[in-house]
């Protein structure tokens, strides 16, 4: 019908469409009921052997988690280790006066000028020194260089161990010595005690009678590592407190050991301290738990106090684990089930002996439920082979149907933007080949419809080009020129011809203001042409002719020309017959006027008959564009007319 509006489509569309709905539709319905089939039988397979997956996957998850927590437990205490013989080693160079202090250690260090005492460069080794002027704390500069002697092991705990980011050594009097190397003064502050960070007072005897190792909580390294956790072990001479040593790791190596724990079922873990406070999280839990993402800290700030990290979430207070936290926080390790956003989770805990960590893994139940498919394989056999064998068929004919859409598509698409581009061509005066068979009668006799137009095209264009010639020719011949005005402008456009009439070197403008225009017209003939100007703008269709004298331009014409331009337009409107101000209007006295008629004597003045009309005017019917010819006139005729 007429009135139906409807969105175009492409012909790949419409061909598609039609097929779809004629093959595609009933192919689908058979399919699915036979698929509908299929899950029916798939669920009462799956439910009988519901009970004995659930046992089965609590068992696998329980093994995996114990699996990576023996890991990681392992990893833990080897960096106790580690930290216990840097330990054993610092109390030995500590207590021995005699150990021999390297030349290159004591120039490199100095003293500032808030007082502290401290490494001035980075020669690829560790950075030490009294960074803080302490009232309590007197400057051993000969105990902090023979520290020097610790410097091998540091470096080989931190090259050999992927896991440690860093360590150091810190004596009871505050003197720091740190590996790999950092900028001590400008990091921290002159009045820093480092008596007042975790990594120092949880190993001191106030905190630390027993003298174990003590891992920190999470906190931010003075040093700009970001967050960290530490193994701090004391050392002492006897019952004297004589400093710690430690070893960090920085949140990133530990979530990223997270990360790679390998659990099943597409499982991720967590880390937590021995009071269920969160310590790693990777994003996905973060996501899942709807946890807001750990801040880093700004480690361009210099850090004046202990800052310790705010825990994600603490196991108690998380409405997930809210009613599990004290059987997790009891419990050596076990495993339960909780709703995440209403889905059920399996969710399985191992404490670690070394900290007290724990760890806690999560996987989705119906990730772990999905291998009802596995166990009900063999039960299913023919169903699977006849659902194959459809999907089979159907894939097959719906890669043949989608090659045969693009096949018809084609070969309509293609001779149409042939077609097309022909057309373009066509308009835009190219030149076009022999259109080809597409073996389409419609679209063969559109092609050759649209190169008939061409030839007609091209016949009648090549007949304006010879009458234009001929235009030409006939104005060079005869030797007058063409001018055309931009009314609302007040530019004029001029043919080469009238300078050559004027005498002019040929080099002059081809498009110039009226006021210039007018400057090169014998005064006593410039009012009559402003009157006749006026008269034919303002009278619809009129033709004017005027006969005016016209000068070439000299060298002072030409620079003004140049440098006013023929695009200032606020500058060139001037009302119709009023003459603008400054030498081509009414003269400011008759003493001027005389003046100007002396030097127009001694001007070769060329006399000229100017023909011409309006040709365009815009909606409201003021005239935008004229149109006209320079003729000049003999000799004999301008004796008459100075006459």
């Amino acid at each position: 019908m007429p009135g139906i509006q409807r969105t175009p489509i492409t012909i790949k569309k419409w061909v598609w469409r039609a097929l779809f709905t004629s093959t595609m539709i009933p192919l689908l319905l058979v399919e699915t009921a036979l698929v509908a089939v299929y899950f029916l039988s798939n669920d009462e397979i799956r439910d009988a052997n519901l009970n004995y997956l659930q046992a089965q996957s609590s068992s696998e998850l329980n093994l995996a988690m114990l699996r990576e927590a023996k890991s990681l437990n392992r990893q833990l205490e080897h960096i106790q280790d580690l930290s216990t013989g840097m330990a054993a080693q610092a109390r030995m160079i500590r207590l021995d006066s005699a150990s021999p202090v390297r030349a290159e250690q004591a120039a490199r260090h100095g003293f500032e000028r808030s007082g502290a005492w401290a490494s001035q460069r980075d020669e690829g080794d560790q950075a030490s020194g009294f960074h803080a002027v302490l009232p309590d704390i007197e400057i051993d500069v000969p105990l902090a260089l023979r520290m020097t002697a610790v410097d091998p092991l540091m470096r080989n705990i931190v090259s050999t161990h992927p896991a440690v980011i860093q360590t150091f050594v810190t004596l009871a009097n505050c003197y720091v010595r740190i590996y790999p190397y950092v900028d001590l003064v400008e990091l921290l502050p002159p009045d820093h005690d480092c008596r007042d960070f975790s990594f120092f007072y949880l190993a001191a005897p106030a905190m630390n009678p027993e003298r174990h190792t003590v891992w920190t909580d999470l906190y931010q390294d003075p040093a700009a590592n970001g967050w960290m956790t530490s193994a701090v072990t004391p050392f002492y001479d006897g019952d004297e407190f004589l400093g710690v040593v430690g070893i960090d790791m920085t949140l990133d190596v530990i979530v990223n050991q997270i990360l790679a724990m390998e659990l099943p079922w597409s499982g991720f873990a967590m880390l937590y301290d021995a009071k269920g406070r969160s310590l790693a999280v990777p994003s996905r839990g973060e996501s899942l738990l709807s946890l807001a993402p750990v801040e880093q800290p700004d480690v361009s700030i210099i850090q004046e106090e202990d800052v310790l990290r705010p825990a994600q979430m603490e196991l108690s207070r998380h409405p997930v684990f809210a009613t599990l936290s004290e059987q997790i926080l009891g419990q050596r390790r076990g495993s339960a089930s909780v709703l995440v956003n209403g889905e059920p989770f399996k969710v399985a805990w191992e404490r670690l002996s070394s900290n007290d960590w724990i760890m806690l893994s999560m996987v989705e139940e119906s990730a772990v439920f999905s291998r009802t498919a596995e166990i009900g394989r063999n039960f299913q056999l023919v169903g699977m082979a006849l659902v194959g064998g459809l999907i089979l068929f159907y894939l097959s004919f719906f890669l043949l149907m989608s090659w045969r859409t693009h096949h018809i598509s084609r070969h309509l698409s293609v001779p149409l933007a042939e077609l097309r581009d022909r057309l373009h061509r066509i308009g835009m005066g190219a030149e076009i080949e022999s259109p080809g068979q597409c073996g389409i009668v419609e679209l063969d006799d559109a092609h050759h419809t649209a190169e008939e137009m061409y030839r007609r095209l091209r016949q009648t264009q090549q007949e304006l080009q010879a009458s234009e010639r001929r235009l030409l020719d006939s104005l060079e011949a005869s030797g007058d020129s063409l001018w055309e005005m931009d009314i609302p402008g007040r530019i004029i456009h001029i043919h080469p011809n009238l300078w050559r009439m004027l005498g002019a070197t040929g080099r002059e403008p081809l498009v110039m203001r009226e006021l210039d225009f007018d400057r090169l017209i014998h005064p006593d003939d410039l009012e009559a042409v402003h009157v006749l100007r006026h008269r034919v703008f303002t009278t619809f269709g009129d033709t004017f002719e005027c006969q005016y004298r016209m000068r070439a331009p000299g060298e002072e014409d030409l620079r003004h020309i140049e440098s006013m331009g023929c695009n200032a337009h606020s500058d060139l409107t001037v009302e119709p017959g009023i003459e603008p101000q400054g030498g081509e209007g009414h003269a400011a006295s008759s003493a001027s006027r005389h003046d100007e008629d002396q030097a127009a004597d001694a001007i070769d003045w060329v006399l000229l008959i100017s023909r011409g009309r309006v040709v365009t005017w815009d909606a409201e019917g003021h005239p935008v564009k004229a149109a006209g010819m320079h003729i000049r006139i003999d000799r004999s005729s301008f004796a008459s007319h100075l006459r």
